[in-house]
């Protein structure tokens, strides 16, 4: 018994955008942000991917380990600096 083939009327419409999205995680986006934590001991600084917006547990890293994201790393001096707000404004108080 042979396979029923089947036609895939629809194909392109849905083909094109998913392939757009698959090949934007390949093209390697600048990192553009640093948060600062000043209330930590230290002041740690993360870089954050420019798509999930997450902190990155290293620097330099070619992908993004939460979402994948190809990172370009050329404008890295001169990102803008963001201090996140506080989550829990009572548990800082003095």
């Amino acid at each position: 018994m042979r396979g029923k083939r089947i036609r895939l009327q629809h194909a392109p419409s849905l083909l094109v955008p998913m392939l757009l999205a698959l090949a934007s995680y390949r093209l390697p986006m600048p990192v553009s942000e640093l948060k600062v934590f000043p209330e930590c001991m230290g002041r740690p600084a993360y870089y954050t991917c420019p798509r999930c917006g997450l902190t990155m547990e290293r620097e330099f890293m070619n992908f993004c380990d939460r979402c994948g994201q190809r990172l370009g790393w050329r404008g890295y001096r001169h990102v803008k600096i963001v201090y996140p707000t506080k989550p829990y404004p009572f548990l800082f108080q003095k």
